[in-house]
């Protein structure tokens, strides 16, 4: 029998109620057990519960008394191995931005109604914070998951709300903005702007994330066949610079790869392994690698002082524009900016797309819609 009786001299009745049976767990026998059931009804309930729950889920749920704040740093022990470097680092530091109430809450008693309150407490925060701060929820929940410590993700349906900030730069660097950009580095004239100005050549060609473009030594180069060979990235948020490193786990498979070089960076890039003396395709003076975030600052000044902005990844997004805008196979633009997912690419198309219908529009039923309208006999 899976249900018996116990002795109790606490009970009033004298016995208490004994919820026992085996079950496999992964193909190994295991016995489950549970007493102290007042009545014979609530024992049988419980074990009806329980064993829908193993046929369910194949393993046999097990409570965990431990906080969010203590599976959260279990995961940095434990789980962070499947993830990024920088996705470890933003991890980290969204996780701070969570209250200390909602941090001691054992993990077992987070559900989405109480998630779901937090989230609409911080709607007036920015919309791009919030969605961060549930992605690194998400994270060490799923972790939970894996662990065996909750059976579900409580956050899955959570509603984000913020205030969504107004983009301050264009997605696409025009090439008379980029040629500007170039000019002005040239001009300076110093060892670290040449250095940003081959940094930038080779993101306008190629489209290639700025941790993989300063990661490149010379021996990624193979101008013989007009190739570059993509194979780490600098691996810097939260690290001095003295404490940069490269790291072979990009951020997907596709990532890794060999792509073309264009002619015009090709005759860029014969010309500057001839001018820089380091192994290191791009580096500072004493050889060290370059602080992402003081290029990207540096080199947005100077576009600010000529009437625009600029971040690096937008050299990214300028590249797929350019290759959709000219009729390239979607699956060829794909495979050259090495997106894992082909929506992500698909994206860009579909932005374009609708940029044309709006133009189509704006055409025929413009300013002139009264000179164009047809006249009705």
């Amino acid at each position: 029998m899976s249900i018996i009786k116990v002795a109790s001299k606490k009970a009033k009745k004298g016995f208490t109620y004994k919820v026992t049976f085996k079950y496999k767990e992964h193909g190994v026998t295991t016995t489950y057990s549970r007493s102290g059931f007042i009545t014979k009804k609530a024992a049988q309930d419980h074990e009806t519960l329980v064993k829908a729950q193993i046929k369910r889920d194949g393993y046999l749920y097990k409570e965990c008394t431990k906080t969010l704040d203590e599976v959260y740093k279990e995961f940095l022990e434990v789980g962070k191995t499947s993830y990024q470097d920088n996705t470890i680092y933003n991890t980290i530091k969204d996780f701070k931005l969570i209250p200390i109430e909602l941090k001691k809450k054992p993990i077992v008693k987070i559900d989405y109604i109480m998630l779901q309150r937090y989230f609409n407490s911080i709607g007036t925060k920015g919309l791009s914070r919030n969605k961060n701060i549930k992605i690194a929820l998400n994270r060490i929940f799923v972790y939970a998951i894996k662990a065996k410590y909750i059976s579900y993700n409580p956050i899955s349906l959570v509603d984000v709300k913020g205030i969504e900030n107004k983009r301050v730069h264009d997605d696409i660097l025009s090439e008379d903005n980029f040629n500007t950009l170039i000019s002005c580095l040239k001009d300076k004239n110093t060892f670290i702007c040449d250095n940003y100005r081959i940094a930038l050549s080779i993101g306008y060609y190629t489209g290639l994330r700025m941790s993989e473009v300063l990661a490149l030594d010379k021996n990624d180069l193979d101008l013989d066949n007009d190739t570059i060979d993509i194979n780490k990235k600098l691996v810097y948020s939260g690290l001095k610079k003295k404490d940069y490193y490269t790291s072979n786990k990009l951020k997907s498979d596709k990532s890794k790869t060999i792509i073309p070089i264009a002619p015009p960076l090709k005759e860029i890039l014969v010309s500057w392994i001839d001018e820089t003396p380091y192994n290191k395709l791009l580096c500072d003076i004493e050889g060290c690698y370059i602080n992402p975030c003081s290029m990207d600052t540096r080199i947005n000044e100077i576009a600010k002082k000529n009437g625009f902005t600029f971040n690096f990844h937008m050299l990214r997004h300028t590249f797929v524009t350019y290759l959709v805008h000219n009729n390239i196979d979607i699956k060829v633009v794909q495979e050259l900016a090495r997106h894992k997912d082909i929506n992500t690419t698909m994206s860009v198309y579909t932005h374009l797309q609708e940029n044309k219908k709006k133009g189509a529009i704006l055409s025929v039923f413009g300013q002139n819609y009264s000179k164009n309208t047809p006249k009705v006999n």
